[in-house]
């Protein structure tokens, strides 16, 4: 996804972009070999819909058009909490409110293929399947291509920038250290995460009313939870959620049995008749990672990172396509930049780093501050205070009496808004009193 949306980027600027992927793709909405967290449950953030709606004309319409499920937010999205349901996943709004936007739902093979098409659609884009990328050209201070093999064997590929979208296996670190860069710092937190997920189709009784249910409880006390949400086809994709070492199993029997085990019997009610379609396949996420490119001295020209190669997030909050959509408009605005003042890439590294840093900052706070409320969660919790703690209790509650403090939080935390925005001096004198 990072590397589809920085190719059509690029485009506008290079007379040809090369996506080099390293797995078979198939011309079909499908999951390929080296995204393993694509089988679970996958919905696109208001923030990442907005940067894809920028990038291709029509991109939501089209992405809908192929079956993904639109739906409202403050209407169409519910939560099971301990304290009975609710619209808010802090339980302060029981009743369903219209936030005057929508977000979608789909499966991660639909809006990856919708994405590809609409990427190798742009001219001077092409997509070289069979490539594993084994290190950078580096020649007179600068980055010049990648090496990489292929079917045929060995080769190089020469390029003015290159840019590396691998995900969180990324070996950005490695071929830097090969060429005489430092690796770059790393910030992690050891989550301890892990999904099961499959999908079904619902008995014809069970008419739900919203198309996407969370089924949670507060941290410490319940680190488990689930989700429901309604994709292509008429089916429903499920998954289960589990910590430190309570993993929602891969079996029937007791997948069913770890959905009933959940502090709310509502999800098991829903699917223990229905028809499962699909295989249920389980993924272990052990440590969120952000890799500090922005303090590597002397980084290279003619080479970035970007995605989750820079930063790679717990996926429980759906935020990984979304937050490399905001990096890839950083970078939009960075190389409009370069070409309207010197003209050249030479100051590209340093202009762009700093700005990803920048957008990683919201889902990265979120993501942990939500991940450290467990005690066995490992990492600096230097950052969190009572005082904040009580502050955004506070605020959730007034979102309670006022749908426009719950509107901007929801915008916050779909990343189309920076945390910042919580910060208001205006909204903190709210709260306060």
């Amino acid at each position: 996804m990072a590397g589809l949306m920085t190719a059509r980027v690029l485009a506008d600027h290079f007379e040809s972009v090369t996506v080099l992927e390293r797995d078979a793709i198939e011309d079909r909405p499908s999951l390929h070999r080296s995204i393993p967290h694509g089988h679970h449950y996958h919905a696109l953030l208001l923030g990442g819909q907005e940067v894809l709606s920028s990038l291709f004309d029509g991109f939501t319409d089209e992405l809908h058009g192929l079956g993904a499920v639109r739906f409202r937010l403050g209407t169409e999205i519910a939560f099971f909490l301990p304290g009975g349901k609710a619209y808010t996943m802090s339980g302060s709004v029981k009743v369903p409110r219209d936030l005057g936007f929508d977000a979608h739902s789909q499966s991660r093979g639909l809006i990856e293929h919708c994405v590809r098409q609409r990427a190798l659609a742009v001219p001077g884009v092409r997509l070289q399947t069979g490539c594993t990328v084994r290190g950078l050209v580096h020649q007179h201070g600068r980055v010049g291509g990648v090496r990489w093999e292929g079917p045929a064997g060995a080769a190089t590929l020469n390029a003015d920038l290159v840019v590396d979208t691998g995900g969180r296996g990324s070996q950005g670190p490695r071929w830097l250290e090969e060429i005489g860069v430092a690796r770059p710092p790393e910030t992690t937190i050891g989550v301890d995460f892990a999904y099961a997920s499959t999908k079904y189709r619902l008995r014809s009784d069970h008419e739900l009313r919203e198309s996407l249910l969370g089924f949670f409880g507060p941290a410490p006390q319940y680190p488990n939870g689930a989700y429901l949400g309604a994709i292509e086809d008429g089916m429903w994709h499920v998954s289960l959620a589990g910590r430190f070492g309570d993993y929602p199993p891969t079996d029937e029997p007791g997948f069913l049995a770890f959905a009933a085990s959940l502090h709310t019997p509502r999800l098991h009610e829903i699917i223990k008749d229905a028809e499962r379609v699909a295989d249920i396949v389980g993924y272990r996420f052990p440590t969120s990672i952000q890799r500090h490119y922005e303090q590597v001295p002397s980084f290279p020209p003619g080479f970035l990172v970007l995605g989750d190669a820079i930063c790679s997030f717990n996926p429980i909050y759906g935020q990984g396509m979304s937050a490399a959509a905001l990096q890839v408009r950083a970078l939009q605005h960075v190389l409009g930049e370069c070409r309207a003042g010197s003209g050249t890439l030479d100051g590209l590294a340093s202009a762009f780093f700093p700005r990803a840093a920048q957008v990683i900052a919201t889902p990265w706070t979120l993501a942990a501050s939500l991940d450290l409320a467990y005690p066995q969660t490992v990492g600096d919790r230097s950052g969190l205070s009572r005082e904040r703690s009580q502050y955004f209790a506070a605020l959730y509650a007034l979102a309670g009496v006022d749908v426009e403090i719950q509107k901007l939080i929801t915008e916050v935390f779909h990343l189309a808004r920076p945390l910042s925005a919580l910060m208001d001096d205006t909204l903190r004198t709210r709260v306060g009193s």
